[in-house]
């Protein structure tokens, strides 16, 4: 294991700690991620008696909050709820154990709570699989009050995106093995973080005596994802994001009429970004597959804030910490680009070695279509293979969600990773 990796990892775990995990009121000015998750919680301290509705209650807020789209499948809120409160003891705390079991790796998920479909769709065929909004509840269960926190001092992992995009660049740091089959499976997905957390925290207590293990491991690798993303809003104030897109140039232009205000249409924008990203700051905007000129706002972001003697928080109320971070994320990102070889394993089978994953050439596939940095490859027995920026996406179902809602595509939430794929292709290609 690579000692200063954890040591790099454990110094960030605590500087998010105590400039935001410390916040212990909600400030609706700001509605930072942090702002949110307190806004939730005070939802599952509630003293109101404990039934289906008050679950229903809590699911539709975190589904609204994290946009976990459980709304497309008609009636999945009460369903969620009934099988919640009547499978898992009528009790809150039954709710609890039965989760915690799950997340110390002592229990199963008996009455595939994460694994089965919710709901139906309009056609009535079966609705989707909640396994984020699920994991989700089960992380408030557990967090709700400084009482229960110490009670449960694991917490429980939320089942994210941006997590499971984090994981394999954390295993490279720590020079440590990957597990397979966790996409998609909360219980794999549960035991590869076990491994991680492990191997960063002594024993099985609270972090610095306050923060449950898998919340602030959670934190981390949210936060490394927003920073791979180019999408920090969710990390900053108003103000601060303001500062923070002025000091990278990609603002739209100051209104004339109103001070502080901003205002251009979308094409007009998108031609100056391109003339001025690329010659002013010598950002090739052009389409990797096109050969068109394309400017993308996360992707330049991310471009510019690679670069060393870029300072984009320069002014934000919070300067030294979001520095912090931004420093440590580079060293993340030269981690993530790296192609060395690593050990990969799936549940309790011996280890072997393998080759990190690289793209599959565009000949094979049987369609392909490209759009907003990512490559979308159909293989001839369907499997999906998405790439973006050139790096195989290791959750492609993930990936293929990013680029539908970045293109305005609508999303069937029954579909599975090969019928999005084969459907965004063809919306990429016009057919």
């Amino acid at each position: 294991m690579d000692t200063e990796s954890k040591a790099q990892i454990l110094a960030v775990m605590r500087a998010i700690a105590e400039m935001e995990l410390d916040k212990e009121a909600p400030s609706l000015q700001q509605a930072t991620y942090n702002d949110q998750k307190l806004l939730i919680s005070e939802l599952f301290k509630s003293s109101k008696e404990y039934n289906t509705g008050t679950i229903m209650l809590r699911l539709v807020v975190i589904d609204s909050l994290y946009s976990t789209n459980a709304a497309y499948s008609y009636f999945s809120f009460e369903e969620m709820a009934d099988k919640i409160y009547h499978l898992l003891g009528e009790t809150e705390e039954g709710a609890r154990q039965y989760f915690y079991d799950i997340a110390c790796g002592t229990g199963t998920d008996e009455h595939r709570l994460f694994q089965e479909p919710f709901g139906i769709q309009k056609n009535l065929s079966e609705g989707s699989k909640q396994m984020s909004l699920l994991s989700k509840y089960a992380y408030y269960t557990l967090y709700s009050n400084e009482e229960t926190r110490k009670k449960y001092p694991l917490g429980f992992p939320i089942y994210d995106s941006l997590a499971l995009e984090a994981y394999p660049t954390v295993c490279k740091m720590l020079g440590i093995a990957q597990w397979t089959g966790i996409d998609d499976n909360i219980e794999g997905y549960v035991q590869a973080l076990n491994k991680v957390r492990e191997l960063l925290f002594d024993g099985k207590g609270l972090f610095n005596g306050k923060y449950q293990q898998f919340d602030i491991l959670d934190a981390y690798l949210w936060r490394m994802g927003k920073f791979n993303g180019g999408n920090l809003s969710l990390l900053l104030s108003r103000n601060d994001y303001v500062e923070f897109v002025q000091n990278l140039g990609l603002n739209a232009k100051p209104d004339e009429k109103e001070e502080g205000k901003f205002y251009e249409k979308d094409a007009d924008y998108k031609k100056r970004m391109i003339e001025e990203v690329s010659v002013k700051k010598g950002f090739n905007c052009v389409d990797k597959q096109s050969g068109k000129p394309q400017f993308d706002f996360n992707t330049a972001v991310v471009e510019l804030y690679t670069r060393e003697n870029c300072n984009p928080f320069e002014g934000t109320s919070d300067a030294e910490y979001l520095c912090l971070l931004l420093a440590h994320w580079r060293k993340f990102n030269q981690a993530k680009d790296k192609q060395a070889k690593y050990f990969r394993f799936k549940n309790d089978t011996k280890p072997s070695v393998a080759k990190a994953a690289s793209a599959t050439p565009a000949g094979n596939f049987k369609k392909s279509a490209s759009a907003n940095g990512f490559v979308v490859g159909i293989l001839p027995d369907s499997k999906v293979v998405v790439t973006k920026g050139g790096e195989t996406c290791p959750n492609a179902i993930a990936a293929l969600r990013e680029l539908a809602k970045s293109m305005g595509f609508t999303i069937d939430p029954k579909w599975n990773t090969q019928q999005l794929g084969s459907k965004l292709v063809d919306f990429i290609n016009g057919k």
